[in-house]
C-alpha cells in the first residue's frame, strides 16, 4: 500500500498540470468536424480572389503549421486532411503556400519543418519561424510581413491561435481552426 501511495504521489509530483486557461481537448473527430465547419467555403473564396486577381498577381496562402497544417495533438506529424485538400485546391489555382510558425528558429530547424510539411504532403513556397527573443505575436507579423514585402498578396491566412492573427492584419481573409482555449498546445 505504501509503495501504491508514493507511486501516486511521485506520478502526481511528477506530470505538470495542465495550464488554468486550457479547456479538455475534444476527441479527434469532434476537433476535426470543427475544422471542416471552420473550412467550409474556403474553395469558393480562393475561386473567387484567383479570378479578381490580375496577371503577374502574386497570391500566397500564409498557414501555421501546429495545429493548423500538422494534426501535432492528435497524429504528429500527419497533416489536417481538411486543411491539406484546401491547399491543393489552392496550389492548382496558382497560389503560393507560405508557412508561419511560433517554433523557434535555429540550425537546421526551417529545413526541418519544411520537410516534415512537405512528407505531409503540403507544396512548400517557403517557411519562417520565430527568431531568439523574439515574442511569439511579433514574430508571426514578421514572418507574415516578410511574405507581403516579397511580392506576395496574403488573401487568407490559417491558423488555430489568437497569436496567428494578433498584430498588423497583413492579409485579406482569416480561418481561424479551434484551438479550445489552448488545449491543443
Amino acid at each position: 500500500m505504501r509503495r501504491a501511495l508514493l507511486g501516486l504521489l511521485a506520478a502526481v509530483l511528477l506530470v505538470p498540470a495542465a495550464p488554468a486557461h486550457a479547456a479538455e481537448p475534444p476527441s479527434k473527430a469532434t476537433w476535426l468536424a470543427d475544422v471542416d465547419t471552420v473550412m467550409q467555403g474556403s474553395w469558393a473564396y480562393v475561386d473567387d480572389r484567383v479570378a479578381q486577381a490580375g496577371d503577374g498577381a502574386r497570391l500566397a496562402i500564409n498557414l501555421d503549421i501546429d495545429n493548423t497544417s500538422l494534426a501535432t495533438y492528435y497524429d504528429r506529424g500527419a497533416p489536417v486532411k481538411r486543411v491539406l485538400r484546401f491547399t491543393e485546391h489552392a496550389r492548382a489555382q496558382g497560389v503560393t503556400l507560405v508557412f508561419s510558425s511560433g517554433r523557434k528558429a535555429g540550425a537546421g530547424r526551417a529545413a526541418y519543418a519544411r520537410r516534415m510539411l512537405e512528407n505531409a504532403g503540403y507544396t512548400v513556397g517557403g517557411v519562417c519561424l520565430r527568431r531568439a527573443g523574439e515574442g511569439l505575436v511579433h514574430g508571426k507579423v514578421r514572418c507574415r510581413q516578410q511574405w507581403v514585402d516579397l511580392g506576395f498578396t496574403l488573401v487568407a491566412n490559417v491558423g488555430n491561435l489568437d497569436t496567428d492573427f494578433a498584430g498588423r492584419r497583413n492579409y485579406e481573409r482569416a480561418f481561424d481552426l479551434p484551438d479550445y482555449d489552448g488545449a491543443l498546445g
